[in-house]
């Protein structure tokens, strides 16, 4: 599917555009829950491991920091009464969702008390390791594996969550989201598909800087730097892997992106020997409810933004500012202003906290 004409302009696109609230979404948002007869389901995690789940879970615990927005996207924000996240790490997902105040923050897999999971009553965990979830699962927690590292892993994850709460909404909302992202990589890739190898880009995606840690293969981040036109520079494979300087000045990369919280650099930082900082190819990448170039449901507009940044003439008509409007209003209900949009799109915290 083609995006379609921005009203009111003759050549900017938006592939999220208000209207279809009106039809695809508008259901979802009236319907009452789905009726189910038992008392609990069985849903298959992304382990492949078949879990009991409580019908239409009221009090989760999400551990994973990327998935709490899946959850607020799907509904559930309320749900959730026990989240890895902090209001001071995400100021935007507490600004969107503030009934995460409300809950137990800053909780983590390695640190949880399963004890006191167990005394808040807690019916459903979210988890990103395999292990962690058959350990907690042993003590009588249902926990799901949720971890992903391709989009179509992260639209199973989608997909099993909303089956999960098991609502209406949420298995709609999963389905519209599914739609989006099918259109927009369908998009990217008969476009990228024309492109001789030679244009494009060799991109680094640097997490940290100190200690110095860049992302390399089989990762998230080689997933949506190839679908947007580029090519990973790192030869490693792997999240936040070690590496100096020397070493990236092997790679000499064409783009530099720096993750959303990495500082500026020191006047006499090596870096700005780079070529591509030099050509003003030292670029940060947005954050909104959570970092764009990781692991959250914002990865529709990453592939967008990235595809922006590596071949600007091929994808002119897209209008990021727009999209970014869009998927807040359409999937975490929430009204940008221009000066918010500006901020996320500068990795910037809101004007106001929650």
């Amino acid at each position: 599917m083609r995006a379609l004409p921005l009203s009111g302009s003759k050549n900017r696109r938006s592939f999220l555009l208000a209207g279809l609230l009106g039809t695809a979404l508008a259901g979802a948002f009236l319907s009452p829950l789905s009726a189910h007869s038992a008392q609990a389901r069985t849903v298959v995690d992304m382990s492949g491991t078949p879990v009991e789940i409580k019908d239409n879970p009221t009090a989760i615990a999400d551990l994973w920091f990327a998935h709490n927005e899946l959850l607020v996207m799907l509904g559930a924000a309320d749900k959730i009464k026990v989240t890895a996240e902090k209001p001071s790490d995400r100021p935007w997902l507490f600004k969107i969702a503030p009934v995460l105040l409300k809950a137990e923050t800053g909780v983590h897999p390695d640190t949880v008390n399963p004890e006191d999971l167990l005394a808040r009553h807690i019916d459903l965990v979210i988890v990103p390791q395999r292990g962690q979830a058959d350990a907690l699962r042993k003590l009588g927690l249902p926990t799901l594996h949720a971890q992903y590292t391709t989009v179509p892993q992260m639209l199973q994850s989608i997909d099993m969550t909303a089956e999960a709460l098991g609502t209406q909404q949420a298995r709609e909302v999963a389905g519209v989201y599914r739609q989006k992202m099918d259109a927009l990589t369908t998009l990217l890739h008969s476009r990228v598909a024309k492109l001789p190898a030679a244009s494009r880009p060799r991109v680094l995606h640097i997490a940290t800087l100190n200690p110095l840690q860049i992302d390399g293969q089989n990762t998230m981040i080689d997933t949506w730097i190839k679908a947007a036109g580029g090519e990973n520079a790192a030869t490693v494979s792997g999240n936040h892997r070690p590496t100096t300087f020397e070493q990236i000045a092997t790679w000499n990369p064409d783009i530099v992106i720096v993750g959303p919280t990495v500082g500026e650099l020191d006047a006499s930082s090596p870096f700005r020997s780079l070529p591509a900082f030099q050509k003003g190819k030292w670029v940060r990448n947005p954050q909104g409810v959570f970092p764009w170039d990781r692991y959250g449901c914002e990865e529709l507009l990453q592939l967008e933004w990235a595809a922006k940044l590596f071949h600007p003439a091929e994808f002119a008509d897209l209008d990021m500012r727009q999209d970014l409007r869009n998927f807040y209003q359409t999937f975490f209900h929430y009204a940008l202003t221009d000066d918010d949009i500006s901020r996320i799109l500068a990795a910037q915290p809101p004007a106001s906290t929650p």
